[in-house]
Formats: structure tokens, sequence, C-alpha cells
């Protein structure tokens, strides 16, 4: 590859069979999803709500949070930009590795951006060293922590969430915690931030409907401020009619699919483990995760070898804190798994190596 990518699922200049750059869920959009979002098109002759009205409530409803503290946006990454752009910090703190979105988003407004390094050593988990470093950092006025973190897959044990929450109240520092990814994990809800609120208003959980329920082309994500204030502070920041018909009517319909969610989420950290295991067989290094994509260590020019089949891993040497000859990949169908296994058996055999070594 000649540029670094930015994101997984750039697909469009490349000849893909399968796609493990992404993480989105690969049992597909469900049908009532895909009816509700065909029914958008067709109201697509008026302008949608503005205001989300429908959909906020329904979020209301589903995650006992007052609508006014709702803020929906065309997928998370529009909500991280409103953010920035509403809140306009003087100096944030992001960890590394980690979703590349908050550090772009706090560049473009200037802001003075530090990052925490996670190691790999620990098996990337956040520890008391972050929570000391939110304490100590001075002039902080921004945390973002990814929960699961992208690309390591690794929750934030709960002491340290709660430790964060607690500090960042303490300094009245907006601690931004992602969890698009928390309905692919085991915990699911119990891990969640937003119980946190009540003790830290200063805390912003973000949300997508995304990788769950197939449907990044559509764009939906939304957030849960702790106060009504902040949360019109950000919806100030968005475009007028930011959020589709087909994506609000989509969304409302995917909250009603919780036997779907309930039995991917299942199988697919069934299928993580599964996969887990076939990779440290072929001598990968493969670090632990909590969700559904996984990353480990193997040659550097593995994703061009990967490619010349037709199957696109991520590149990890794109995330701050990795390193060359590091892949990212999201679990996919069975099918699909042993396809790349045995790809990458068949490339293993070819370099004569039973286990990688750097």
């Amino acid at each position: 590859m000649d540029e670094m990518e930015d994101h997984g699922g750039n697909i469009y200049d490349k000849d893909i069979r399968i796609d493990f750059s992404v993480n989105v869920n690969p049992f597909g959009m469900p049908e009532a999803v895909k009816r509700a979002a065909v029914r958008g098109v067709e109201e697509s002759f008026r302008y949608p709500d503005p205001r989300q009205r429908e959909l906020r409530q329904a979020l209301s409803d589903a995650f006992c949070i007052p609508a006014e503290r709702i803020v929906a946006g065309s997928g998370a990454a529009e909500l991280i930009w409103g953010i920035t752009a509403a809140l306009q910090p003087g100096k944030a703190l992001v960890c590394a590795p980690s979703f590349g979105e908050y550090e772009g988003a706090l560049l473009a407004r200037g802001c003075q951006v530090e990052r925490f390094y996670l190691r790999g050593e620990n098996d990337w988990l956040a520890t008391r060293e972050l929570v000391r470093r939110a304490g100590e950092e001075p002039g902080l006025e921004m945390l973002f922590l990814c929960h699961p973190n992208n690309p390591t897959g690794r929750l934030a044990p709960a002491e340290i969430l709660k430790g964060l929450a607690h500090v960042c109240h303490e300094r009245k520092i907006t601690l931004v915690v992602d969890e698009c990814f928390l309905d692919l994990t085991r915990e699911g809800e119990a891990a969640s931030a937003l119980a946190l609120q009540g003790d830290c208003p200063e805390l912003l959980v973000l949300r997508a409907f995304t990788k769950m329920y197939a449907m990044p082309g559509l764009r939906l994500g939304w957030l849960a401020a702790g106060g009504e204030e902040t949360a019109e502070r950000i919806r100030r920041m968005l475009p007028p009619w930011n959020v589709s018909w087909p994506a609000q009517m989509a969304g409302c319909a995917a909250l009603e699919e919780q036997e779907f969610a309930r039995k991917s989420a299942d199988l697919l950290l069934e299928e993580r483990e599964w996969l887990s295991g076939q990779l440290r067989k072929l001598g990968f290094r493969v670090w632990p995760s909590d969700t559904t994509f996984l990353l480990f260590e193997g040659p550097e020019d593995l994703q061009e070898a990967c490619l010349k089949e037709g199957i696109y891993i991520r590149d990890g040497a794109s995330f701050p804190g990795l390193w060359a000859g590091t892949w990212r990949i999201g679990v996919r169908t069975r099918e699909e798994n042993l396809v790349l296994l045995e790809l990458l058996r068949e490339i293993m055999k070819e370099r004569k190596m039973d286990r990688w070594q750097k």
C-alpha cells in the first residue's frame, strides 16, 4: 500500500472479495431496518425532522435518558467533530492507539493534543496511570476514551472508568466515552458509562447504529450529554437536517431488534474466541479482545500478500502507538474466517515459518 488508510472499509480502489478491515456485523442489516430505510426514501420528498423527535424519543425510552439530553448525528464521527466545535477545548488527552477522529477533530479546532500511550505488554488495558494523568495534566479540558477501544478491542476496567469520571468531575474536564462497540461485548450495558452521568455531568457518551446493525452507509449515531445545555450547544454546531429520513426511520426500527442484537453478539463473540485460537495455532501473536475484532502481529507485508487474493486487513501502523506488522481484523462468518485462515496458512508455509517472530 502506498498510502496509509485512515479508516477501514476503503475498498473502492481495490479488488476485494472479503473485507476484514471493517468491524461491521457480517450478518448484515436486519430486514425490518431495511424496510424502514426504504420507507424513509419514500418520505424523502420532504425535509427530515431537524430535531429528530421520534428517533430521540425512541432512544430516550430505550435507555432511560431524557430526550432533551440526546443529540443525533450523521454517524459518531460527525458528533465527535460537533463536540470539539461546540466546546472548543484548549488542551485534550487521547489514548494511543485509538480511533483517529478524536485527534483529527481536536487538531482542526487548534487544540493542543496530548497522548496517553497504552501498552501491549499490559494487553492494552487502561490503568490507574491514565486516571493519575487525567488528574495531574495541567490545563486539561477534554479527555476521549474509546470503550471498548479501537483497534485493541479492550474495555476499560470499571474502576478505571469510575476513577476517570470522578477526576474529570472534580477538575471540570469534559470526558467523552465512545461506546460504539459496546453492544458487541459480553458485558454490554452493564459496562456502560451512562450510569456515571448522575455524578459526572461533564460526561458525554457516544453511540452508533453502524456496527451492530450493519448500516455504515446510512450514517447514524447519537450522544447522551450530562445536561440539556451541553446537548443544545453541540446540536447548534451540527448542520440543519443532518440526519436523513432513511437514517432516522432505520434507527427507530433498529431499536426494536433486540433479539437480532443479542444473537449477533453471542455468535460473533464465540467466533472471536475460535478465530483467536486458530490464529495462535498458526503462530501469530494475538492480543486479548473484548469485542468482535482482533489485533495481532505478523509479517510487515501481510496486507500486501492478502490483497493479492482479494482479502483486505487493516494496517495497525495507521494508529499512533502501533507499529508495522500489527494488523486488525473484524470477526466475520465461519466460512469467511476459514478463507482468511487458509490464506494465512499458505503465506506462512511459503515462508517456511511455523511461528512468526519479529
